[in-house]
């Protein structure tokens, strides 16, 4: 089935803020199952868990700062302002979520499964997803720096009008990737899969970029 050009990520359907329970991110154990929750207290000391799920919440603020959470799945949630910075995420499922406005720097996403997801606005660089298989993900108008998506599967992806400089590439599948408007600079191709290449939409602005990491002499 042919993806289209332009898409939008399903919205996560969750109910009003004040028809949620408040949790602490603390309730987040191994095999935890959460559930129509506010998570926005802290813990101590960085959460470490394994198998945990979180289902139609709202994560806030720095609750899941440098968290571990490898095998999450989180499914229908709204992350608002949350600081995931050097969160480490592997073999993560997550599903219809929407980040807004998140700081996402070193966030290790690498092996997961991510689905119907919207970053809007947020801070992301050093972002790891070696390895992920990446269906209906869209980023407007973020910071991703160094995005690394080596070995990865991109079914669909939309990186418009974002800083994307050393974006790479790497041993990538790629059905769809969409990334008119970025910064593009730097980005990492894998010269050995041409095909990718014509799964790959830019505007003629950032044609040059592209010639570049091709190998192509720009001259007048």
């Amino acid at each position: 089935m042919k993806t289209p050009k332009d898409f939008t990520p399903t919205s996560p359907d969750i109910p009003a803020i004040e028809e949620l329970t408040p949790a602490q991110a603390t309730a987040i154990t191994n095999d935890a199952d959460i559930d129509r929750a506010i998570i926005s207290v802290a813990s101590p000391n960085p959460i470490r868990a394994s198998d945990a799920v979180i289902e139609q919440s709202h994560i806030q603020a720095q609750s899941l700062l440098a968290s571990t959470l490898p095998n999450i799945r989180i499914t229908d949630c709204t992350f608002d302002r949350a600081d995931l910075t050097g969160a480490t995420w592997t073999d993560a499922r997550l599903t219809r979520i929407q980040f807004n406005d998140c700081k996402l720097t070193g966030f290790d996403a690498r092996d997961s499964d991510l689905q119907d997801l919207h970053f809007t606005n947020c801070k992301a660089p050093d972002l790891f997803m070696l390895g992920a298989t990446l269906t209906r993900v869209r980023f407007d108008q973020c910071q991703l720096p160094n995005l690394d998506l080596t070995g990865a599967t991109i079914k669909s992806l939309a990186i418009r009008d974002s800083g994307a400089q050393s974006l790479r590439l790497i041993n990538t599948r790629i059905d769809h990737l969409d990334l008119r408007g970025s910064i593009i600079d730097h980005i990492a191709l894998d010269l050995t899969n041409p095909a990718n290449l014509r799964n790959i939409i830019i505007t003629p602005q950032q044609a040059p970029a592209l010639a570049i990491a091709l190998g192509v002499q720009i001259s007048d």
